[in-house]
């Protein structure tokens, strides 16, 4: 009999988890998705109302709390100066997890090509969102760019002839 409640008591759960954990996996994948396919409909659908940022765009340093609209407009702005974006998004580890809210962690390879250049930087992503009626969406999103192999701006400065 106590193995019988042991086994209820583990069994009961998990599903939810584990749907949970792959609802959570495909809104961090499919910001990286709908960027790169800049598809920004479905950008604004992986975003909660208001979104914290620790930098709003890769050009800046400067956090907001911000309208999911603005980093909509934001990352249109910037990705669309290229000729092709490639967000690779690894290692995702969910880190806290309730019905309610989940932490992750992640790691990220972007490279944006402009002509025949290249940038390229790689870093970590720390997401915190939170489960609504339109799935999961993410609340707050901390970059933390470990490396790339030249500034962005060098990229985009117009290029002398």
């Amino acid at each position: 009999m106590k193995h019988f409640f042991l086994a209820a008591l583990i069994a009961l759960p998990l599903p939810a988890l584990a749907d949970d954990e792959a609802d959570i996996l495909t809104t961090i994948h499919g910001i990286a998705t709908a960027a790169d396919a800049q598809d920004w409909h479905r950008l604004d659908l992986k975003l909660s109302d208001h979104v914290i940022l620790n930098r709003l765009s890769l050009e800046t340093e400067e956090g907001a709390r911000v309208d999911e609209q603005t980093v909509v407009d934001v990352w249109a702005e910037l990705l669309s100066r290229f000729d092709q974006t490639t967000h690779a998004i690894t290692e995702i580890e969910i880190t806290g997890n309730s019905t309610v809210v989940a932490r992750a962690t992640a790691q990220y390879h972007a490279t944006y090509r402009l002509d025949a250049q290249t940038w390229e930087q790689k870093g970590q992503l720390d997401y915190i969102l939170k489960n609504t009626n339109d799935g999961w969406q993410v609340t707050a999103l901390n970059t933390t760019p470990e490396w790339e192999n030249r500034p962005l701006s060098d990229l985009l400065a117009p290029q002398p002839y």
